[in-house]
């Protein structure tokens, strides 16, 4: 996991001290190395930086550093690949990048491609040697192999920029879902600029931080959406998941992205099959085999690991088979769970009770018996949090949805403790129906008789769901008596019922594709931030393909949500855990800090008030801040805080960020 910096600007070259600023504001994304790749008219040559370790300098890679950048700030080039390093798979000096292969290629590359093991196998079976046990080496060598065929091959995540030097090309790619940011920037000259984090995007001379006030509009309304191509920065937009673009380095063009993943159209018919205890028994197992699979390949790394455990069902399946996998490789040291709980009654009197509706330390200890795993905790403090947040703010690049102060100071736990790699949950509800919203897809799109039944075993075992279950029988009738415009006019007429006509797999793939995006950028900034790796077992590809085939009768069933993976972990986890009614999901206790009578309620409307970007936006919105709701408001604090710190501050000074500060 590290962070990479793409300079390619032929009509206008580049000054290596405007690289080094861009790499050294992405230094919380690697602290372990820094190295540059730069060509002008002398040639490529290979640079190192104050954080390039000595065993790089002095090992005769072929890749190693010839110089410094900094005795050559005034020096412009035309191409640049910058690289900062989190070392996790092979820590010597091979591992240092950008990497090159031969005279032909080279790559900055951040990521991981889990299944590096077997694919050097095949690639030594047609000839290629390998002197590293980098996946960086077998990335380079499979795209020498296959070319851009070679994504397909790949299980991990990753964002990339390879240089085929005899072909002149640039080849930059994403990976399928969209796990590992990047961010490009181009103007009308055709030059390009990439970068794994906007901030590093914003060191460069050419580009502004100017502010598109009709995405902030659309992020107020309708929240963070990561999927989207554009950002809240004019210019900058994502290079988007599942994609990749080839670029010519001597002369400019426009980069277009070409799709090389799509998911499958969904076979209704076999989905809507009913259910079978037999057949639920192979579905279970064949699950359990590709998460232990999809497990077993994210363990692969040479510094200590942990998994993020929130108390909830995902997250406390992976820590289980971390457990299993422990056992199978004989290793007797106990697995590390990380947490943030609210368990400890603080402040107020009334407000404890605000505290502990976001407290899931039950939940984690019950799982951390069960599993015998060395639990570590945090209680995030009101104290800390207008710092917290600040700082948060300026790591994501954008403002989100919450304060994300509950993974926030997670990931802070894990950086203390020594931990460089976190296991986590994410991607499991987006495929198997975990939010309460998708039964409305759900029960509208089943058989008439099996919805209403369905409906009165959700009403019966699952909490909070009433309201989605009567919509999802309205849509079901609706969709028998008038058939899709009868579905279209109630999607037309119920805000809440949009949306409703797609399939529940349709309305899960669309999930996946958008808001799904936004929780991975979370994740990745807010791991980052604090110097950690974030590894998603959901995420696996073959995951991915394997559920959405599951019919959707072993998804929900028998009033609950996520059936399937509850049955396959019926013998590994406490029943507590394994048939929770509710869902909290990294919850955070907003409005017992935000609240009215709140510690921080004053210094909430500080940040508002003391805001004019903010207070001119509501009011050409028509919004009066004070009456506007709790989660709404939270955006507008955001916002306010993105603003002073990515365009008042003079010469945008950030907040210090990495491994150092935790």
């Amino acid at each position: 996991m590290c962070g990479i910096v793409v300079v390619l600007t032929p009509q206008q070259p580049t000054p290596l001290a405007a690289v080094q600023g861009m790499n050294t504001r992405l230094r919380h994304r690697g602290p372990d190395d820094e190295g540059y790749l730069v060509l002008d008219g002398d040639g490529l040559q290979c640079l190192g930086g104050p954080d390039t370790p000595p065993g790089v300098w002095q090992l005769p890679t072929g890749f190693e550093p010839t110089a410094s950048i900094a005795d050559q700030p005034r020096r412009a080039v035309h191409l640049a690949l910058a690289h900062r390093r989190l070392a996790i798979v092979d820590l010597s000096p091979w591992g240092h990048q950008p990497m090159r292969r031969g005279a032909r290629y080279a790559v900055a590359f951040n990521g991981e491609i889990y299944n590096h093991v077997e694919l050097r196998l095949e690639l030594e079976a047609l000839g290629h040697s390998f002197r590293s046990h980098s996946d960086t080496e077998v990335l380079l060598a499979a795209y020498q192999q296959w070319g851009p065929q070679a994504l397909s091959r790949f299980n991990g995540m990753w964002a990339f920029a390879l240089l085929d030097l005899e072909r002149g090309q640039l080849f930059i790619a994403r990976d399928r879902f969209g796990v590992k940011p990047l961010y490009f920037w181009t103007d009308e000259k055709g030059q390009v600029l990439l970068a794994s984090e906007i901030k590093a995007l914003l060191m460069h001379p050419l580009v502004r931080s100017d502010v598109d006030l009709a995405a902030c509009q659309n992020y107020i309304t309708e929240g963070a959406q990561a999927w989207t191509s554009g950002t809240l920065f004019r210019g900058i937009q994502r290079f988007p998941a599942g994609h990749f673009a080839t670029v010519q380095i001597d002369r400019p063009q426009a980069l277009q992205p070409q799709a090389y993943w799509r998911t499958d159209a969904a076979d209704e018919v076999a989905l809507q099959r009913p259910f079978d205890a037999r057949e639920a028994d192979d579905w279970a197992q064949r699950y359990r085999d590709l998460m232990q699979d999809a497990v077993r390949l994210r363990m692969r790394m040479d510094v200590r690991f942990g998994t993020a455990l929130s108390g909830g069902l995902d997250s406390s399946q992976i820590a289980a088979w971390v457990n299993q996998e422990l056992a199978k490789r004989g290793q007797g040291e106990r697995q590390e769970v990380f947490s943030s709980v609210y368990a400890q009654p603080q402040g107020q009197e009334g407000q404890d009770r605000a505290l502990l509706a976001a407290d899931e330390s039950f939940y984690i200890g019950q799982v951390a018996e069960r599993l015998g795993v060395r639990s570590n905790t945090i209680q995030p403090q009101w104290q800390g949090v207008p710092a917290a947040h600040e700082r948060m703010i300026w790591a994501l690049d954008l403002p989100p949805a919450n304060t994300l102060m509950s993974s926030w100071h997670t990931y802070a736990l894990v950086a203390q403790r020594g931990v460089v790699v976190t296991l986590d949950g994410q991607g499991a509800d987006e495929q198997m129906a975990g939010y309460l919203r998708f039964l409305r897809n759900h029960l509208a799109h089943a058989p008439l008789v099996r919805s209403v039944g369905e409906a009165l075993a959700l009403a019966r075992t699952t909490t909070g769901c009433s309201r989605t279950v009567a919509l999802g029988l309205a849509g079901n009738l609706a969709r028998h008596l008038g058939g899709q415009p009868a579905m279209n006019a109630l999607e037309a007429r119920v805000a809440r019922a949009v949306g409703m006509g797609m399939t529940l797999q349709q309305a899960l793939t669309a999930d996946v594709q958008t808001g799904l995006q936004t929780l991975l950028h979370y994740a990745d900034q807010s791991a980052m931030a604090w110097s950690v790796e974030s590894r998603m077992p959901f995420m696996d590809y073959r995951v991915m393909q394997f559920l959405a085939q599951v019919p959707y009768a072993y998804r929900v069933h028998a009033g609950w949500t996520k059936w399937l993976a509850r049955h396959a972990a019926n013998d590994m986890l406490p029943s507590t855990v394994l048939w929770r009614r509710d869902k909290l999901g990294w919850a955070i206790p907003e409005q017992a800090w935000f609240g009215a009578g709140a510690p921080l309620a004053g210094w909430f409307d500080e940040q508002l008030s003391g805001s004019s970007f903010v207070q001119n936006l509501a009011r050409t919105m028509g919004r009066d801040l004070r009456a506007v709701p709790a989660a709404e408001r939270v955006r507008w604090l955001n916002l306010a805080v993105w603003h002073r710190l990515y365009q008042e501050e003079p010469d945008r000074p950030g907040r210090s960020l990495g491994r150092a500060q935790a």
